[in-house]
């Protein structure tokens, strides 16, 4: 019998996205490791009852949506991490961070995916609702 192939054909493709935060470079890191689930927007969950958005920062980790009751779904496994400048997530999602100079950031993303992937143009706009409109937006209100 013959092998199944996908009807989608496997490919790859790679999204950037440059922030300037109007933050210190430790105030940055500090936030987006560790009050993920403050400024994660509800609206980006994807399990039917999510409780909290959970970043384990270190080597092994992971970025994962909890439902409660063991129930919940894992969005990356952290595979690098160079606190407090970058950290490499599993499909290859990188986030660094740089000062630009005493009081803003440079916050660079690059996510790259490859396999059966279909129509990517989402992704874009996806991680610049996620990091722009919620991370970005969240940390420049805090006082």
């Amino acid at each position: 019998m013959p092998k199944k192939t996908p009807n989608t054909p496997i490919t790859s493709a790679t999204h950037r996205l440059s922030l300037e935060i109007a933050k210190p470079h430790a105030v940055v890191w500090k936030a987006f490791t560790g009050d993920v689930n403050l400024w994660w927007p509800k609206d980006f969950y994807v399990t039917e009852s999510p409780q909290r958005i959970v970043f384990e920062v270190r080597p092994g980790g992971r970025l994962y949506e909890d439902s409660g009751k063991g129930n919940g779904l894992v969005w990356y496994h952290v595979i690098a991490l160079y606190a407090p400048n970058s950290i490499t997530a599993t499909s290859l999602l990188n986030v660094s961070f740089s000062a630009k100079g005493k009081s803003a950031t440079a916050m660079e993303i690059t996510d790259s995916s490859f396999g059966c992937l279909g129509d990517t143009s989402a992704t874009a706009e996806g991680w610049r609702l996620l990091f722009q409109d919620g991370f970005k937006s969240w940390i420049e209100r805090r006082k």
